[in-house]
């Protein structure tokens, strides 16, 4: 059975190598094939596919994505993370929906991860601000006139 602080490392690795990277691959790593996201999909998706793409989505819309980790709570085999996210959005449109304009995003977030007994994500929960977000992106701006 996998410990608190190994299930932590395993989420170090996750924000540093694939968030912070872009080295999609670590999610096959850290994550079971048939994981469970919250929050980054209505109703929850399944399958490390899934967050792969989520994943993936992100830096493109942002390619000078960073999550730094602002907080971590380790409890039994959940780990707690409150992050704060930073990028600038000069990529692809940000969920096809808010074209990029060189905007500047800071945003926290937290997520609560769930880990099998050999260490792997089964299952997550993530929340962050949309409203904040899409507020900081411009989508809510007046059209030029």
């Amino acid at each position: 059975m996998s410990t608190p602080e190994q299930n932590k490392a395993v989420l170090e690795r996750y924000y540093e190598e694939c968030l912070n990277k872009g080295n999609l691959d670590v999610i096959y790593e850290g994550a079971t094939e048939d994981h469970i996201s919250h929050g980054t999909a209505a109703n929850g998706k399944e399958g490390v596919e899934h967050l792969k793409e989520w994943v993936r989505l992100q830096r493109a819309s942002f390619p000078d994505l960073h999550v730094t980790v602002d907080d971590w709570i380790l409890e039994g085999n959940k780990v707690v993370s409150r992050f704060t996210a930073r990028g600038t959005h000069t990529g692809d449109d940000y969920a096809g929906l808010i074209p990029a304009q060189g905007r500047k995003l800071e945003i926290p977030g937290i997520v609560i991860d769930e880990f099998d007994d050999a260490g792997k994500i089964v299952e997550s929960w993530f929340s962050m601000d949309s409203y904040d977000l899409a507020t900081q992106l411009g989508a809510f701006d007046a059209p030029p006139a």
